[in-house]
This record gives C-alpha cells, sequence and structure tokens, in this order.
C-alpha cells in the first residue's frame, strides 16, 4: 500500500512553527516597575485656620489598599470616605469631620484603618478665641528703628500668614512629600465633600 504523505503547505507549516517556537521561548521578559517605592499609609487632618470648637475640618487618609475604615477621635464627628484627585496619583481619601462645641482646647488621638495597617496621629485644638493673634513674632532686624545707620528707611519685612494645615505628629515626616505634595491635595476635593455635606444638613 503506496504511503501518504502530507501536502506541501501542510509540511511548511511545521517547519514554520518549530522555527519560530524556540526564537519565541528565547526572548526575554522584560518587567516594567516604577523607579519610585509605593507610598506609606499616613493621616493626618487639615483645617482653615486653628483648630478650634465646632470646626468643620477635613481627615485626610492616604491609602494605597482602598478605602480607610475605622477612623475615629475621642472629639471628632467623622463622615464617610471619599476618593480624590492628587497631581502625583497617589490614593488619598478624605472626610469631612466636626470638632465637638464643647471640647476642651488640648491634643487629642486619631486613628484609621487602611489594609492591615492602623493609622495613628495626634492633632491640636486651640481655644475658640484663639486666632494667633496672641504669638510673639520673631523679631526683625531694624524693624525697631525708622532710619537705618545710612540714613535709609529699613526694608519692609513681608510676614508669612498663619494658619496652615494641622498635620499632628512630627513636622519631619514625609508628609511633604505627600501632597502628602498631594498638595495638600485634593482640598479642591475635600472642598467638594464638606459642600455636599452642608447641603445634606
Amino acid at each position: 500500500m503506496p504511503q501518504r504523505s502530507l501536502p506541501m503547505l501542510t509540511m511548511l507549516g511545521i517547519v514554520a512553527a518549530m522555527s519560530v517556537g524556540p526564537v519565541a521561548a528565547a526572548e526575554p521578559t522584560i518587567e516594567t516597575t516604577s523607579p519610585y517605592p509605593p507610598p506609606s499609609p499616613q493621616i493626618h487632618i487639615t483645617a482653615d485656620g486653628r483648630p478650634q470648637p465646632g470646626d468643620d475640618i477635613g481627615v485626610v487618609v492616604r491609602c494605597p489598599y482602598g478605602a480607610p475604615g475605622g477612623a475615629q477621635s475621642p472629639v471628632l464627628e467623622i463622615g464617610e470616605f471619599e476618593k480624590v484627585d492628587t497631581p502625583a496619583g497617589i490614593d488619598t481619601y478624605v472626610a469631612p469631620a466636626t470638632i465637638g462645641s464643647g471640647t476642651e482646647p488640648g491634643d487629642y488621638p486619631l486613628s484609621a484603618g487602611c489594609g492591615k495597617n492602623g493609622l495613628r496621629t495626634t492633632f491640636t485644638v486651640y481655644p475658640a478665641d484663639d486666632d494667633g493673634s496672641g504669638d510673639i513674632p520673631a523679631p526683625v532686624p531694624g524693624a525697631d528703628d525708622d532710619v537705618s545707620e545710612d540714613g535709609t528707611e529699613p526694608p519692609q519685612v513681608a510676614r508669612t500668614p498663619k494658619g496652615a494645615p494641622e498635620t499632628g505628629g512630627d513636622p519631619g515626616a514625609d508628609l511633604a512629600v505627600w501632597v502628602w505634595g498631594a498638595g495638600l491635595l485634593g482640598l479642591l476635593g475635600l472642598g467638594s465633600v464638606m459642600a455636599r455635606r452642608a447641603v445634606r444638613r
């Protein structure tokens, strides 16, 4: 019985597959990784000026594992977290919060959960009538002199306004990288969250 041979096109296909297979397997796999380490979870508050009893503030959490949970503080009424966009694309969430009207001035704890991480910080509540105007400014050389030694008036010195966001904890922490850069962020996002909360009231 005569042997049956494979059609020529089929033979060519098998040869082509055998030749391509080893070449494809030999190609190196290139892994694309970010040159920067993932940001670590953090928590802090942001406020318009010095936090005082009855003030509406924001609780800000940077959490790469999804929405934070279990946020609590003995002097805060905390709303729901909403994710906000940040210039650096860091997973950041903001929740509106209100300081209890009867809160005594002092330092208070704030905590929240982020994945398996427990985040903690402290923040300061100031007296209701404390706007920072009683702070003693640093002396400015020549500020008390009307005329300098060469007969000219001393230069005017611009003073930095008070009321920066209250971060709590060590100011040297990498909250600066945070934007939190975050930029403090999405304060645009915080504004919209708190505006929606005001409408619900």
